[in-house]
C-alpha cells in the first residue's frame, strides 16, 4: 500500500492509483465514471495511468491525466474535514475482469418451456444456458446449424432442444411454434443484425429490408405465434433485445436505429394490451459485447464503437447480460411489465 503522502502522477501505476486514498477515490469516482467499464482498469495495474491516453484512442487527454493528478495529490495536502464529503473516503477498488459469478436460482424456471432465439452464441446463448441451469426446458433457435450443433454437443445434461430456423421466415416461425408442443412460458428474442452505420440517404433497399425483417419482423411473427399458448395458460413472459439505438441517433446507421425504435414500441404496445390476461413483455437494452460483434444473429445492441475498454471475457459480458434477461422471465418479476431495462453498466446515462 503506496504511502497515503506519496504523491502520484501520470507516470505513476494504475495500481499505484487504486491502492491509494486518494488517488483511488479521484481515479474511479472521476475517470471510471466517463467509462462504464471501470473493472478494466483492475486488469491493467501493473501499467503507468499515461497508458489511458493510447488505450482510449486519444479520449483521454495528458492534460486531463495532470489535473487528476493534481486534484489527488491537492487531497493529500488538503484532506476533506467537511462532514458533506467524508463518506467518499476511502473509496474501494473495482472488482477484477471476470470477478462475477453467475448467480443461478436452482430451479427457478422448474416445469417450464422457454424459447430462446440467437441461441447459439452470446446473450442468447448465454440465457439459453442461465434458463437450461436453472431447471427450464429451452427451446433453442438459431440460423446457425454448426452454432447450434455446438451448443447441443458441449451441454448434453441440459434440457435444451434445438431447433434452426430463420424467425423471420413465417414457416420456420410455424415449426418452431410446433416443436413447443402446445407450452411456452417464456419468450426471449435476441436475435438481431446491425446496419454498418449505414446513413440515411446511403441505405440501399435491400439493406433496409433485411434489418427489419430479421429486427421487426422475426420478433413480430414469432410473438404472434406464441402468444395464443401463453393466452390459453393465462401467463407468460416474453423478453425483446433493444438497443440504445432504440432510444436515440447516435449508436447504429438509419435502419438499424428504425427497427430497435420499432422493438420498443412493439414491447410498449403488447404489455399495455397484454398485461390484463396474465403476460409480460418487457425488453432489456445490452452494452455492446464482442461476441455479438462477431456474429450476425445475437444481439449486436448498437452497431457503433463499443463505448470502452473491456477486459472482460466475451462469455462473462454476456452471461452478464442474460442475467437481467432471464430476471425478466421469469416469476421473480412477476409485477415488471412494459419496462426497457438498460444492462449497459451505465454507458447509456451519458
Amino acid at each position: 500500500m503506496p504511502d497515503p503522502a506519496q504523491h502520484l502522477s501520470a507516470e505513476s501505476t494504475i495500481g499505484d492509483w487504486l491502492d491509494h486514498p486518494t488517488g483511488r477515490t479521484v481515479l474511479i469516482d472521476v475517470l471510471a465514471r466517463r467509462s462504464p467499464d471501470a473493472r478494466a482498469l483492475y486488469a491493467i495495474r501493473m501499467l503507468p495511468l499515461s497508458t489511458l491516453v493510447t488505450l482510449s484512442n486519444g479520449v483521454v487527454t495528458p492534460e486531463f491525466l495532470d489535473l487528476m493528478a493534481e486534484a489527488a495529490n491537492r487531497l493529500v495536502d488538503q484532506p476533506s474535514i467537511q462532514p458533506a464529503t467524508a463518506h467518499l473516503f476511502p473509496s474501494a477498488p473495482p472488482p477484477a475482469p471476470n470477478d462475477w459469478k453467475e448467480p443461478l436460482v436452482d430451479g427457478r424456471f422448474d416445469g417450464k418451456t422457454v424459447v430462446v432465439t440467437g441461441a447459439g452464441s452470446g446473450i442468447g446463448r448465454a440465457t439459453a444456458l442461465r434458463v437450461a441451469r436453472e431447471g427450464g426446458h429451452v427451446l433453442a433457435v438459431d440460423l446457425s446449424t454448426l452454432r447450434m450443433e455446438a451448443l447441443l454437443e458441449r451441454n448434453p445434461d441440459l434440457h435444451i432442444t434445438g431447433v434452426v430456423a430463420d424467425i423471420s421466415s413465417q414457416s420456420d416461425v410455424n415449426a418452431i411454434a410446433v416443436q413447443a408442443r402446445g407450452r411456452v412460458d417464456g419468450l426471449a428474442v435476441v436475435s438481431g443484425i446491425a446496419d454498418d452505420m449505414v446513413a440515411l440517404h446511403e441505405v440501399e433497399d435491400d439493406l433496409w429490408e433485411s434489418v427489419f425483417r430479421i429486427n421487426v419482423d422475426g420478433p413480430f411473427r414469432l410473438s404472434r405465434a406464441l402468444i395464443p399458448l401463453m393466452l390459453s395458460r393465462g401467463s407468460g413472459s416474453i423478453v425483446n433485445v433493444a438497443s440504445q439505438a432504440g432510444l436515440r441517433g447516435s449508436i447504429a446507421g438509419a435502419a438499424y436505429t428504425a427497427s430497435k425504435h420499432a422493438v420498443i414500441g412493439l414491447t410498449r404496445s403488447a404489455a399495455f394490451i397484454y398485461s390484463p390476461r396474465g403476460i409480460r413483455v418487457n425488453a432489456v437494452i445490452p452494452r455492446p459485447t464482442r461476441w455479438a460483434l462477431e456474429s450476425n444473429y445475437g444481439s449486436l445492441g448498437g452497431a457503433g464503437p463499443l463505448p470502452s475498454l473491456s477486459l472482460t471475457s466475451p462469455d462473462t459480458e454476456s452471461a452478464q447480460i442474460a442475467s437481467p434477461l432471464t430476471y425478466l422471465l421469469s416469476d421473480d418479476a412477476a409485477n415488471v411489465t412494459g419496462a426497457i431495462l438498460p444492462a449497459d453498466e451505465g454507458w447509456g446515462i451519458a
